[in-house]
């Protein structure tokens, strides 16, 4: 976990437990490490004892002397050496824990939230089939404990986060039904939260999944509604992500003016306050994320001349490999439409073997479709061919 990944992380345990939007950014991390600041605000040492599963401040290397208090003593690997926060079991023993203590309602909520985050950060690296009976199985707990003991809005902006979630796991793994029905009930959690940024942001996702499965009229309907949520008081990367979005969206519509102007309103609001606090579970979100959704656009448009030049830009910036095999065939299909065969089946043989790595048939499946649109024959679709038949004999063990 680097220090702006705990910046991120502890914003976000903030916000679920006060409802508040705060700026913490890797600098404040830097100067509660090196003493700089010798004792935060309660909120602050509350989220990090949660995000780094410790349970006191003195713990985190914050220690009361006198009239004051220093953090000379800290630590930098007890800060960074937590990753995955909490697991399901632990989250329910402490849950019980709380309960028995008579300890305050906020220690359920982090309990709750906690392990959806550490689910997130393995996404990139732990196969979808294997996270999504866990996420369900969360998702599952967390509404009991809701409906018998967090009746409020913070227990269904848990629960909205949980379902959106798991709508991601089932889409990765080529489940559209169960995908949309979790994007619609984390929507009807996000609503029941009363939260705008909640609400546009799930809204948003489901838009984004009906267009990358090729329904982009009413991707871009619910692309609008997402929209609607939004003011210009909304945190300026929210709407930034919005209009990546929906630059997405309206490149499958060709309609080049408005995905022009949607990726210039994305490149003017990115990068913006980069310290700014974001809803729980999203990350900060910079220009390099605009030219992943640039070059998404442009190839949805069929512009190839631009799109390579957004690619070569775009593909560098990504470290997660799925995203990443993601955008490889989005544009290996656009080159094989072109005329570049070969340069396309290339890339399938690279995403093939990211989506086998990962057990993502989500990859898997766009290969199959790109490998339709090949020749028969070159050495590159044979390559191709023979990674594709070997994935259906181990389908078969």
């Amino acid at each position: 976990m680097t220090r702006q990944e705990l910046a991120e992380a502890v914003n976000a345990q903030v916000y679920r437990l006060t409802e508040k939007l705060t700026e913490i950014d890797a600098n404040h991390i830097g100067k509660w490490e090196r003493g700089d600041f010798r004792w935060p605000a309660a909120h602050y040492r509350q989220a990090l004892r949660h995000v780094l599963n410790v349970d006191s401040d003195l713990e985190l290397g914050f220690k009361r002397r006198g009239d004051g208090c220093t953090t000379e003593n800290v630590d930098r690997r007890t800060y960074l050496g937590t990753t995955l926060g909490l697991g399901v079991g632990v989250a329910l023993a402490r849950s019980r824990r709380a309960e028995a203590a008579g300890e305050h309602v906020d220690e359920l909520v982090a309990s709750i939230a906690a392990p959806t985050e550490s689910y997130r950060r393995m996404e990139a690296s732990v196969s979808s089939q294997y996270l999504a009976p866990a996420a369900e199985g969360h998702l599952r707990l967390v509404k009991q404990v809701v409906r018998d003991k967090l009746h409020d809005a913070r227990g269904f902006a848990a629960l909205s986060e949980i379902a959106g979630f798991s709508a991601w796991l089932a889409a990765d793994r080529g489940d559209t039904a169960a995908a949309r029905a979790r994007y619609q009930e984390s929507i009807r959690f996000a609503e029941s939260a009363r939260n705008p940024l909640l609400v546009s942001y799930m809204i948003g996702s489901l838009g984004h999944f009906a267009v990358e499965i090729g329904d982009p009229h009413q991707g871009a309907l619910l692309l609008d509604k997402a929209a609607r949520q939004l003011d210009n008081r909304s945190p300026a990367a929210a709407r930034a992500w919005l209009a990546s979005l929906r630059a997405v969206a309206f490149g499958a519509l060709r309609d080049r003016r408005a995905m022009t102007e949607s990726l210039a309103t994305a490149e003017r609001l990115a990068d913006r306050r980069p310290g700014e606090a974001q809803w729980p579970w999203v990350f900060t979100f910079t220009s390099a994320k605009v030219a992943r959704y640039q070059s998404s656009a442009l190839v949805k448009f069929g512009d190839l001349a631009a799109a390579r030049n957004v690619y070569a830009t775009a593909i560098p910036a990504m470290t997660a490999p799925k995203q990443q095999s993601l955008a490889k065939i989005e544009y290996a299909l656009l080159l094989a439409g072109t005329g570049h065969q070969d340069e396309a089946a290339k890339l399938g043989v690279e995403a093939l073997r990211v989506g086998k790595q990962y057990g993502s048939e989500r990859i898997v499946s766009n290969v199959r479709t790109l490998r339709a649109k090949l020749p028969q024959h070159s050495r590159e679709v044979e390559d191709l061919d023979h990674m594709l038949i070997t994935l259906y004999d181990e389908d078969q063990r």
